[in-house]
This record gives C-alpha cells, structure tokens and sequence, in this order.
C-alpha cells in the first residue's frame, strides 16, 4: 500500500471531529480521531434529555458512519496532553497536520442568576 501524502490527527471523535475526519478521508487524506473517552459522542451522551432516544440514536449513527469511513483511524481511551504529548503528534508520529474537535468536554457553570 502508498503511504499517503498526508496524515493529520483530529483532536475530539464526537460530531465536529467525526464530521472533519469524514471530509478529509473523504480527500484521500488518512486521519486519526483520538478521543479521550471509550465512545465517540461526546456532549451527545449526556447533552441531550433522555427522552430525545430518537434524536439520539439518528446522531450515533451519523457519528458511528462517519467514523468507520475507509482512511479513519478511531483511537478511544487516548487524551492528548494526557497520554500523548501534543508536541509529539507532529514530531514524532508525524502527522502532517492537527485539528483540534474537542468540544464541550466539561460542563461550567453559566454565572447568571437562576441557571
């Protein structure tokens, strides 16, 4: 197989890092999608009301296909600052280039009385 000419890591695997991911694979570009939790979803998890199932599950879908996408390499458990020095994904796995998709990962406090 042909190296590819580029190989870029995208920081985050819920919506924004799945939907990045899917475009450049979609490129001829291969990409790797480092997420810090075990699933993908991020604030789709826990960021929707419970009653939302329908919703839900349409937005796993859509996250789950985009991830599985020939050229899309998902790496679940892994944060990076954490696990992986941000420094090294350039200088020593050789990506050449980083997207940064991490989302709203924790929740903060709106400072307005009554939120």
């Amino acid at each position: 197989m042909e190296k590819p000419s580029h190989f870029v890591a995208v920081i985050g695997g819920a919506v924004a890092g799945a939907e990045v991911a899917s475009c450049l694979a979609e490129r001829g570009i291969e990409v790797a999608v480092f997420e810090q939790n075990p699933r993908p979803y991020g604030k789709i998890e826990d960021g929707l009301p419970r009653w939302h199932v329908a919703l839900r599950e349409k937005e796993y879908q859509s996250v789950g296909e985009r991830l599985s996408r020939e050229g899309v390499h998902f790496v679940p458990n892994t944060g990076i600052g954490r696990d992986i020095p941000f420094r090294a994904l350039v200088e020593e796995w050789g990506f050449s280039g980083v997207v940064l998709a991490c989302g709203a990962w924790r929740d903060r406090p709106l400072p307005i009385e009554g939120a």
